[in-house]
């Protein structure tokens, strides 16, 4: 009985979740006038210009999180270990 209620409330959460049409939104201009950025404007950068500052940021923000991950995990494996 209960797998009856968890596949209509699913069914409902998808049908409420689907889009109203299948018309992509349209196009935002091209802008000249300002300079392009990665949250400034639909410029297209030119050369990549934000290519490799984003990819430091994201592997930096990896090992950071990599670091405190095999931190945490040491610590409660030697917690685990001891009691």
């Amino acid at each position: 009985m209960r797998t009856w209620w968890r596949l209509l409330v699913l069914a409902v959460a998808l049908a409420a979740a689907a889009p109203a049409s299948a018309e992509p939104p349209p196009p935002l201009p091209k802008l000249t006038a300002k300079p392009s950025g990665f949250w400034t404007s639909s410029r297209p950068a030119t050369r990549g210009a934000y290519r490799y500052r984003m990819l430091g940021l994201g592997l930096t923000l990896t090992i950071v999180t990599a670091w405190f991950t095999v931190r945490t995990i040491r610590r409660h494996g030697a917690r685990r270990a001891t009691s």
